[in-house]
């Protein structure tokens, strides 16, 4: 699947692997290391092809992928986080210091499904760097939803989602 854009993947997937989806993010030198509060995100409506929708908040510059949904120990059922890409690329997230179980959607340029991951397991603080769940697919656009959410409303490959993205992307 990600042949055709080796050179592009390879580019793509490491500077991904840097900022996206709950990766560690490093202490400041003389920091304690304790956990920061999540930065607040700018919202908006998505709808799902069951005709329900959530609010989610939108990772959009480098340093909210990078946080994402990092530290955070539970998640409202009606929850979600869309991560925002300039392109659509080969995208690898693992889940460093993601304390949460989650749905991972991956969504392409067209805000189609591309690949559906449940149960995508949490990290602990002390998970080795080998041992970190990881997951990839083509997307423009990753939901991280709650375990068990994408099943609850039968999220497939394929299926269209709706959602406004605000201009421009940064």
């Amino acid at each position: 699947m990600f042949g055709a854009r080796r050179g592009a993947f390879f580019s793509v997937a490491v500077a991904v692997s840097l900022c996206a989806g709950g990766c560690g993010k490093k202490s400041a030198p003389g920091s304690s290391g304790a956990r920061e509060s999540p930065p607040a995100l700018p919202k908006t409506t998505l709808a799902f092809p069951d005709g329900s929708s959530i609010a989610v908040e939108l990772a959009l510059t480098p340093q909210t992928r990078e946080y994402g949904l990092m530290n955070r120990t539970s998640l409202p059922p009606d929850y979600g986080m869309l991560f925002v890409f300039a392109e659509e690329a080969p995208i690898h997230f693992w889940m460093k210091n993601t304390l949460v179980d989650l749905d991972m959607i991956f969504i392409g340029r067209d805000k189609r499904i591309t690949a559906v991951f449940k149960d995508v397991p949490r990290s602990a603080p002390d998970t080795p760097e080998a041992n970190l769940a990881r997951r990839g697919a083509l997307a423009q656009y990753v939901l991280e939803l709650p375990a068990g959410a994408s099943a609850r409303r039968k999220l497939e490959r394929g299926q269209a989602l709706a959602f406004d993205i605000p201009s421009p992307l940064r």
